[in-house]
């Protein structure tokens, strides 16, 4: 038994020694090649109130400031979520939403039917979830809407291929209707942001309902996140 024992030893040792460099590759592919971070310290050269500071912030940033925008405010769950809803309703052409967080629940629940609802009227409804921040969410409600002709995505499911981004997340919340009608603000898809922020199990928030030329940027921005996802489920 022995001599079996001091046989196979080798094996063993040759084994471990493979598995451990084969995490170390993966470890080491994973640390290089990550998203890209910016250390340089930017000089501010313009005053905030400089028309110049705009122009240059939003070159730096992408899109530009564009003029003729109509904002209304919507202040927690019971302004934000029946405004929402009712535009989801209204769609003719196209929905698109993104979310961060998206859990089950009454709010999730209508959310779904109405998503799911626009699609069957013949809607093009795209819905991008964060995986992290939708982990709670029923897996019915997703069946509810796919069955209906809402394509889905999962942004950054984790995958051995790219461990070094997990903890870059969509953290947008955003809701366009009609290419014409954005929403946008910190509110998620939770039981725990709707009603009137009445007591410690009802969160405050606010949310933004915006149309103007500022949309048309809000569409481009889901769309830059639309595609990586889509690009990670062909992987």
């Amino acid at each position: 038994m022995k001599l079996a024992t001091l046989k196979r030893r080798p094996l063993a040792i040759a084994a471990a020694a493979v598995l451990l460099t084969l995490i170390g590759t993966v470890i080491a592919f994973n640390s290089i090649g990550g998203e890209k971070k910016i250390e340089r310290h930017v000089e501010r050269l313009h005053s905030l109130e400089d028309p110049r500071f705009h122009q240059e912030l939003g070159v730096m940033l992408g899109p530009q400031f564009v003029a003729g925008n109509r904002v209304r405010v919507l202040r927690n769950g019971d302004e934000i979520f029946p405004a929402m809803l009712a535009a989801i309703r209204g769609a003719t052409t196209t929905v698109t939403f993104e979310t961060y967080i998206y859990w089950s629940g009454d709010i999730g629940r209508a959310f779904t039917q109405a998503l799911a609802d626009r699609a069957r009227s013949g809607v093009k409804v795209h819905v991008l979830l964060d995986w992290v921040g939708s982990a709670k969410m029923d897996d019915a409600l997703l069946e509810a809407m796919r069955s209906a002709g809402v394509q889905i995505h999962k942004f950054h499911p984790p995958h051995w291929s790219h461990l070094g981004r997990l903890n870059n997340r969509t953290h947008r919340k955003l809701l366009v209707v009609d290419g014409r009608l954005g929403f946008t603000g910190g509110v998620g898809i939770v039981p725990l942001w709707t009603g009137a922020a009445q007591d410690p199990e009802h969160w405050r928030e606010t949310h933004f309902q915006v149309d103007g030329p500022v949309v048309a940027q809000m569409q481009a921005v889901f769309l830059d996140n639309w595609g990586k996802a889509f690009l990670d489920g062909r992987a």
